[in-house]
């Protein structure tokens, strides 16, 4: 599959040192994206858990890593590693811009 550009949303609805999910439904797919100052980060926002799923855009965002609420396990929002546990599995991050007062991410 080539990749595609998604218009998620207006940029004005995502304020500094917040995230917000944003719901694919045609991909059944939930990304999350996160504004640091200018820097927009987007990611899967459903992070599974030995519970079961957790959104990601519900957690503690601190600079760039935001910390699950369900298992603590925090990730490196521009690459999606893992910076602690206890997940051990990196999130798939996304290009991302704004564009004519939009954000749009790259699948």
């Amino acid at each position: 599959m080539s990749d595609q550009e998604v218009v998620l949303g207006p940029s004005e609805d995502l304020d500094d040192q917040w995230v917000n999910p944003y719901y694919l439904a045609d991909r059944k797919l939930r990304i999350g994206v996160a504004r640091i100052g200018p820097t927009l980060y987007a990611f899967d926002d459903i992070h599974q858990t030995e519970h079961g799923p957790c959104p990601l855009s519900a957690g503690l965002l601190k600079g760039a890593t935001i910390m699950s609420q369900c298992d603590g396990t925090t990730f490196d929002l521009a690459t999606g590693a893992v910076l602690s546990g206890p997940g051990t599995s990196n999130l798939v991050t996304y290009p991302v811009h704004e564009a004519d007062g939009n954000i749009t991410v790259r699948l």
